[in-house]
């Protein structure tokens, strides 16, 4: 299954009528449509300057717990069969986590679509990649927030610039025995590291990267890094990305990116697209964590996802957000973020 030809499709359809009609029909016949954001481990290798990780207060009130193997299967149990996407780390970094494999065998033998991780990648050897592979996983995400290497450690603080170029390696070498396996690039971007951007494809292009995503920085915590607004690279933001996307184009990468930037405030951040979706995220976007679990009423050990829906009335709700205006669906969930999809 490709997931970005999904997102594709999902960007072609304009109406919101239509995608609430197609996900109440989905879950009124129990299939597949949760896209399940899975951190194992709620802890972190490094302390990126962008990142919570550096605020220690939010860290020791937020931050800590560990699923234990054996809680695998009954939460994929859970979970697994609505499944349309199933992603290993989300806010930590699953690579603390020692049972990987068997979550991704699991994943398998329970027919999710698509496997994938996000990872700084600094905890990761080739024999991790080769061994992530096999067991079926088919994406790797690996976050990076500097093309250079000062900038890179810098930002990404207690980060290696070579281990990172040596799993992106590791990767590429993957790939000539496992071709489907995927890498992608996430590059959290602020007014200090854009402009290296316009060199990425001069250090990284070596790699067999499958898709880039840009990700504009926001606020998430007290950070070490303060530099939120985007004023001065607005005015170049364009210029830079159609730069990234006749390159992708040429080297047939998919690239994930907002079209244009704004704020609106100091850190709230606006992202145009020509079609927005983030009113389905609520409805597809299942986050699972040793603390918490899709919602608030929901506890996977003593129930399973299409017993939750039931109880709580969800499919009468996903049908009557058909009737519901978009710019209601919008106040809602007016912060999300939203991506144009360029497949090459």
């Amino acid at each position: 299954m490709d997931i970005y030809k999904i997102l594709k499709f999902n960007q072609f359809i304009k109406s919101h009528r239509i995608k609430f009609l197609g996900l109440w029909l989905l879950s009124v016949l129990n299939k597949r449509y949760l896209a399940i954001q899975f951190d194992p481990v709620l802890a972190c290798n490094l302390r990126c300057k962008m990142c919570y990780f550096t605020d220690d207060e939010y860290v020791r009130k937020n931050m800590k717990g560990m699923f234990k193997e054996d809680d695998i299967e009954p939460l994929a149990k859970a979970f697994f069969k609505n499944a349309l996407k199933l992603q290993i780390g989300c806010g930590a970094e699953p690579t603390l986590f020692k049972h990987n494999v068997k979550l991704i065998e699991t994943a398998k033998k329970h027919r999710v679509p698509y496997i994938s991780m996000v990872t700084n990648g600094n905890l990761l050897t080739a024999d991790d990649v080769m061994a992530f592979a096999k067991a079926g996983m088919d994406e790797i995400i690996l976050s990076m927030h500097g093309v250079t290497r000062e900038t890179y450690e810098d930002l990404m603080d207690k980060g290696d610039y070579d281990k990172f170029h040596g799993v992106l390696q590791a990767v590429t070498d993957v790939k000539k025995t496992y071709p489907n396996f995927r890498l992608r690039i996430n590059y959290t971007f602020n007014q200090d590291n854009f402009y290296e951007l316009k060199d990425f494809f001069d250090v990284y292009g070596k790699y067999a990267i499958d898709i880039i995503q840009l990700r504009p920085i926001d606020k998430i915590g007290e950070t070490t890094y303060h530099e939120f607004s985007l004023k001065k690279i607005e005015q170049d933001y364009a210029q830079v990305s159609d730069f990234l996307k006749d390159e992708a184009q040429q080297r047939k990468i998919t690239l994930l990116y907002p079209k244009s930037i704004s704020r609106n405030e100091e850190v709230s951040l606006t992202v145009k697209t020509e079609n927005n979706s983030s009113y389905l995220i609520p409805y597809t976007y299942c986050y699972v964590s040793p603390r918490y679990s899709w919602k608030d009423d929901f506890n996977w050990r003593e129930e399973s996802f299409a017993a939750w829906q039931k109880r709580n009335g969800w499919n009468k709700e996903l049908l009557r957000n058909t009737f519901i205006s978009l710019e209601k669906l919008e106040k809602i969930n007016r912060n999300m973020l939203n991506y144009s999809v360029e497949i090459n």
